[in-house]
């Protein structure tokens, strides 16, 4: 609005120029003044509006605007005039004798047909089918000429020719080889239905076209495609694939829609491939994610001072192809916009799309679409597309069934047989060339091509339409999934399964060369790895439950020998030896023991059932190239794992990244600067890692976080899928295509059902095997911190025999609170086993220094930890109530001989202020010890006065707690003066950390933020300073800020923070730092290395928030890294309690003791509960003073309710 309202200036002015000339009735031109330039404005120029303004991506014209130009409304043209005027210009002889009947027929087409957002009947429709019909006759006529001549007539009467055509057919042939390619299967049989109706007795004749058929079928052939069955036209792919060979002659813009993996892709890779070996034009694609860059990067932008314009990727497409350098203009050239369609930018290629072929650039150049280009989009759906868009392209409809699950079967079986597995793509359904093994039969075979033929024909049975694969995919697809599921998405990762248990086979072979396995071992080898493959690609991303079934489902369908059955040993935890046999993964899993000092380690992973069985699942995709997703609730295992299992394999270096809401394909972009470097070659432009031989895997943590623009897209998401899929992106600095070397893509996220996440599309999901990873059961629990207690109890031998009991208390009380305590209660009432960690973690680090300890002391510091990890975070005293009840019932049951007093009197408050080692304390003796400390802190920091209440000293314990743990950082939650910037700034300084807070300002940027941000990296990181980033939510004034500090807490760096010149500054610095350690660190990687290190060893962050529940819900669902990485502290408001003890403080110079005789009147109401039944008048004013507080804090709570002025209490 606000462009059209300056756009009305320039307008007025033309306008009143021109009025002007014609009013002294002055010949020639007239000059204006517009943007600060001269402009001759010729007297023939006028200006004319057409518009919709009902449409999405479209808004009214702003009053100013509107007042210089008259409005005309519009009515319905008459169709049958324009139809018969159109058929007349065509050529044909009964044009309105057909008109009659083709406008009805639309109507009935509008009226009947189902409602389909890629539908359209309007006039534009109605022109296709015209302009379509005359092209028709005009070839009838050409061909008829041709066999004429062909026969030996020398006199051809071309006029006698198009009398004797039958006009009716020719109109049905048009009509059916335009509008039915856009048409839905149920709608199909209803439009023939309509055409016999209206055009009774004639016979709609299929164009043939074999040569074209031929063709295609070659081109399959060599890629291993399957056509499908079908008549002697072919299957329904076929069928689509001739459908957009003659919607191409049709239009010059076109639209393939349909759901992902319906052959869209493959259908038009094949005609161009077969139109080139059918007419000997080479044809060229520019394939374009429109979602996947900037409206910017695709059109190009002009700069608003020097009024330079800059190409975009389309424009610069297209004058390259109209400049004709290298005879672009002799080639087929197709532009496919393969990205989701919305008016925002689809918009601008309107006067591209029809009859003008005109694409108008901002600077006033105009660039002319050459003819033999087409412009095509694949979509997913039209959901957000206008008419007017729609209407302007053509359509074919790809439905699912179009690519039929036996084709998909028949091209894995085809490139198994044929291609060897090294040289297969990363997805066997992607079409691509590739080199193949000789069909010379004298040819002698690899023997890792003869395992492929083999591992082929045995599973052909299994593929048959009655065959196992098929039913299990039937069942599967009635299951619960944690994400859709999809026939695609599941078959691809099955195959890549097969894949592996083919490689495992080769690479046995190779290994044992004199004794390969014998054919009748594989016969039992691979139907075994088939189960296996189709357990955890069919029900890898569900429930440990839908597994069980699925094996249990299996069982009754197939006779491939499977484990004898038993409740307690599902299919589901077997796994299947080279040798053909069964073995248990519980065998698989070692039995460790953690060394002491290793406990706080956080890379250390104790092996369970679940996570061996995942490592295994992701060094079979990972060794494929596969990109994955792991999905499950938060703190889960689910980072764990997947490092777990990436350290274990070599060649791969894995870089963490942390998406939140506002992440863009920038972050990826600034990821590959950091740690990859752009190599020119003969081929173009290639990305690959800095580390030589080495794959860099990025690990996508939270992917599913970032938000939906309004037309619903994931930007991020779909230039991940374009990586995934394409191998590469357009460089927007040069828009070179730059493919992607040795890199590849891992997630991991919560489900999509939970807060603030979103579905990821099943564009990109249909190249993702996902797996989910579920909590640990309490077994599991039990084991892997039973392993951690046994390992830290050896520090104090006399307590080694009290590890069970340790765990089981520690198990029996999380489980508990995990099950009290729900999101749905308060965002932040997340309980996962990091908590169990942290717990450990806590515990080792205040007996390490110990040289004894008694049982007490143990359930004491026991109760410690559990108070400050699971009630600290709690909101209402009755949740805290409950926490301290159940701690001593658990401490109870499990320890029940020790002396309760000594064990869990409250407070239980723990310091290393008083003494050396981290012991319990008195409150009395800390409280006079923090008075003194006040004292400097007051002369040396900051002046304000600051009453040591019960409270005020639990908060300062919690987070000096927290100040002394590598890695800890802090979320306090409470209302505003409650204390938690001015009590963060005195523990840091009680603990001689450094604190740094952002002033933000007016004109505070992102670039503002990343600049302190470097300072603070550099301070933590190079010069080894201890720094406390305290950082308050209303200084996060973009959501910017939060993405990056996600990742910082979650990876210890911001990738692309340090760029160029700034980068070569901060490896100086670090090469200084290492060497004032003793460390001689050469390469870039290992200075980086020890940086990202200091920073996660020196930097603490806390974050202030206000529990206001929206806030706190939003910051919860779109920055989870904040609850995840921090400790939560609920400051919440003051208690009655910490109120009186204010009261006191400030009046403890004050004359109030009263009379001697005074007494409290009878109505006197106690707003503090502890306050003596006979109050002294000191206590009576200061109670006084704390219910005048909490009157006017309940007023100002129901005034809020009813939306009424509220004020800061």
């Amino acid at each position: 609005m606000r462009m059209l309202s300056a756009v009305s200036q320039q307008i007025q002015t033309i306008q009143e120029a021109l009025k002007t000339q014609t009013d002294s009735k002055r010949e020639g031109t007239i000059s204006v003044e517009l943007v600060g330039k001269q402009v001759r404005v010729s007297t023939d120029m006028a200006i004319f509006i057409t518009m919709n303004p009902g449409y999405a991506g479209r808004s009214n014209l702003p009053d100013n605007l509107k007042k210089l130009f008259r409005s005309l409304a519009m009515t319905k043209p008459d169709r049958q005039l324009i139809a018969e005027v159109m058929l007349f210009s065509q050529g044909f002889r009964t044009a309105e004798k057909l008109a009659c009947k083709i406008v009805p027929f639309f109507k009935l087409c509008d009226e009947q047909l189902s409602n389909q957002s890629h539908y359209d009947f309007g006039l534009r429709a109605l022109k296709s089918v015209l302009v379509s019909a005359g092209n028709v006759k005009r070839d009838r006529i050409q061909r008829i000429k041709e066999l004429k001549k062909h026969s030996g007539e020398t006199f051809i009467d071309e006029a006698s020719i198009a009398e004797n055509l039958p006009e009716q057919e020719i109109l049905i042939q048009s009509v059916c080889e335009t509008m039915v390619p856009k048409l839905v299967a149920e709608d199909i049989p209803l439009l023939f239905s309509l055409l016999n109706d209206v055009f009774p007795q004639v016979q709609y004749t299929r164009a043939e076209m074999l040569g074209l058929k031929e063709q295609i079928r070659k081109v399959c052939q060599e890629e291993y495609l399957v056509c499908g069955e079908g008549d002697e036209q072919g299957g329904p792919w076929m069928e689509k694939v001739l459908q957009l060979y003659q919607i191409c002659n049709l239009n010059h813009g076109l639209m393939m829609v349909g759901p992902s993996g319906s052959g869209k892709s493959t259908a038009w890779r094949v005609l161009l491939k077969a139109l080139e070996h059918f007419e000997g034009i080479e044809g060229v694609a520019h394939v374009i994610d429109p979602k996947a860059i900037s409206k910017e990067t695709l059109y190009g932008v002009l700069d608003p001072n020097t009024r330079e314009w800059t190409d975009g990727l389309f424009t610069h497409i297209l004058r390259k192809i109209i400049d004709n350098v290298r005879g672009e203009i002799n080639k087929r050239q197709w532009i496919i916009f393969d990205g989701d369609v919305d008016p925002e930018w689809v918009e601008n290629l309107n006067s591209v799309l029809d009859d003008n072929k005109l694409l108008t650039l901002p600077n006033g150049e105009r660039l002319s679409l050459p003819p033999n280009v087409r412009v095509m989009f694949e979509v997913q759906d039209l959901k957000y597309a206008t008419l007017a868009t729609v209407s302007r392209c053509g359509m074919v409809w790809f439905s699912e069934d179009v690519l039929s699950t036996e084709m998909i079967f028949e091209n894995y079986l085809s490139r198994l047989r044929h291609i060897p597995l090294e040289e297969a793509d990363d997805d066997s359904l992607t079409f691509a060339p590739k080199k193949t093994q000789s069909e010379n039969k004298e040819e002698e075979i690899s023997p890792a091509m003869q395992v492929q033929q083999d591992v082929a024909m045995i599973l052909q049975m299994h593929f048959s339409p009655d065959g196992l694969v098929v039913r299990c995919l039937e069942y599967a697809m009635k299951q619960e999934h944690i994400m859709d599921f999809t026939r695609l998405r599941a078959l691809s990762s099955l195959f890549s399964m097969l894949n592996q248990g083919v490689r495992n086979v080769v690479q046995y072979n190779h290994a044992h060369s004199d004794f390969p396995l014998p054919p009748e071992q594989l016969e039992q080898y691979i139907p075994k790895v088939l189960v296996y493959s189709l357990l955890w690609s069919f029900s890898g991303d569900a429930k440990l439950k839908v597994r069980q079934d699925l094996g249990d489902f299996m069982r009754s369908v197939t006779t491939i020998p499977l484990p004898a059955a038993s409740a307690n040993m599902p299919i589901i935890d077997y796994e299947v030896s080279i040798q053909g046999e069964w073995c248990l993964w519980s065998c698989k899993v070692p039995q460790i023991e953690v060394e002491t000092h290793k406990v706080a380690a956080p890379d250390i992973v104790v092996p369970t059932l679940d996570t061996v069985r995942h490592e295994a699942l992701l060094y079979t995709w990972l060794a494929e190239h596969k990109p994955l997703v792991l999905c499950g609730p938060p703190g889960s295992g689910k980072t764990m794992t997947l490092f777990s299992a990436l350290r274990a394999l070599p060649d791969m270096e894995v870089v963490g990244l942390n998406f939140s809401s506002a992440t863009t394909p920038e972050l990826l972009l600034k990821t590959f600067d950091h740690y990859c470097e752009y190599r020119k070659t003969p081929n173009g432009v290639i990305l690959s890692p800095v580390q030589l031989g080495k794959w860099l895997v990025l690990f996508c943590d939270e992917i599913n976080l970032p938000d939906m623009d309004q037309y619903g897209t994931q930007r991020v998401i779909s230039f991940l899928r374009q990586l995934v899929e394409h191998r590469g992106f357009y460089r927007a600095s040069d828009q070179a295509w730059v493919s992607l070397e040795r890199i590849q893509f891992v997630g991991a996220c919560n489900p999509p059902t939970d807060p603030g996440r979103k579905p990821l599309s099943h564009r990109f999901l249909r190249h993702v095997p996902v797996i989910y990873v579920d909590y640990p059961g309490e077994t599991s629990l039990k084991q892997i911190y039973g392993t951690f207690s046994r390992a830290m109890l050896r520090m104090i031998p006399s307590l080694r025999g009290f590890a069970n009991a340790l765990t089981n208390a520690m198990v029996e009380f999380y489980l508990a609170s995990q099950e009290r305590f729900t999101q749905d209660m308060q965002p932040h009432y997340v309980y996962s086993p990091r908590e169990m960690t942290r717990w450990v973690r806590g515990i080792c680090e205040a007996i390490r220094p110990l040289d004894s300890l008694s049982v007490e002391g143990l359930v004491r510091l026991w109760a410690h930890e559990a108070l400050r990890l699971f009630q600290d975070r709690l909101v209402e005293d009755t949740e805290r109530r409950w926490t301290n009840e159940n701690i001593d019932l658990v401490a109870l049951k499990h320890f029940p001989s020790v002396d309760r007093e000594a064990a869990l009197a409250r407070p239980i408050l723990y310091s290393n202020w008083l003494s050396k080692d981290y012991v319990p304390v008195d409150r009395n003796q800390l409280r006079d010890y923090v008075k003194a400390r006040l004292k400097v802190f007051y002369d040396e920091e900051l002046d304000v006065p600051l009453v040591l209440f019960d409270e005020v000293l639990d908060h300062v314990l919690r987070i000096d707690r927290i100040f002394r743990q590598p890695q800890g950082h802090l979320l306090l939650i409470g209302v505003s003066g409650a204390g938690k910037t001015t009590l963060s700034r005195f523990v840091a300084f009680m603990n001689g950390l450094s604190v740094f807070q952002i002033r933000v300002h007016n004109k505070y940027t992102g670039e503002d933020f990343d600049e302190d941000l470097r300072s603070v990296l550099r301070r933590s990181g190079c010069k080894n300073e201890k720094i406390a980033f305290i950082l308050d939510e209303s200084n996060v004034l973009e959501s910017g800020f939060l993405e990056r500090m996600n990742t910082l807490l979650a990876n210890g760096e911001v990738p692309g923070l340090f760029e160029g010149d700034e980068y070569t500054t901060l490896m100086t610095q670090c090469k200084e730092g290492a060497q004032r350690e003793g460390l001689m660190l050469d390469s870039n990687e290992e200075l980086y290395k020890w940086f990202t290190g200091q920073v996660m060893k020196n930097l603490h962050v806390v974050f202030t928030m206000n529990p206001s529940s929206e806030g706190l819900k939003d910051r919860a669902a779109t920055s989870p890294a904040l609850f995840n990485r921090c400790v939560l502290n609920w400051f919440g408001d003051w208690s009655d309690s910490a109120l009186y003890q204010v009261g006191r403080e400030f009046t403890n110079r004050l004359d109030l003791d009263g009379p001697p005789t005074w007494k409290a009147p009878d109505f006197f109401p106690a707003a503090f509960t502890g306050l003596p039944s006979t109050p002294t008048h000191r206590d009576a004013v200061i109670n006084a003073c704390v219910y005048v507080h909490q009157t006017l804090h309940k007023a100002n709570t129901r005034l809020a309710k009813r939306g009424s002025r509220t004020m800061a209490i």
